[in-house]
């Protein structure tokens, strides 16, 4: 079972001119899944706005509206990785 990662409210002028947002149509349903290892919430309700998703595809340019309760979401922190800079790169485990 994905650990918990509670999101928080984007701040008024916070809308970076590349991102876009998501919205939650189903409240029931997750906007984004993954096969990673947290779950991500929304800051005003607990309503599961991504399910199962690897930190590194959760960046700050990811906004979610809640389906339930309005509110828009982004990650607390960036964790994502910038795919420019893993471009030809070779990860071992």
């Amino acid at each position: 079972m994905p650990a918990n990662k509670v999101m928080r409210e984007v701040r008024p002028g916070e809308v970076p001119p590349d991102g876009g947002t998501a919205v939650q149509e189903d409240p029931a349903r997750p906007v984004f899944r993954g096969n990673g290892e947290f779950d991500y919430l929304c800051v005003s309700c607990a309503n599961v706005l991504a399910a199962a998703m690897d930190p590194r595809y959760m960046s700050k340019r990811v906004r979610i509206r809640c389906g339930r309760c309005r509110t828009v979401n982004v990650v607390a922190v960036d964790e994502s990785v910038d795919p420019r800079t893993q471009r030809g790169r070779v990860t071992s485990r």
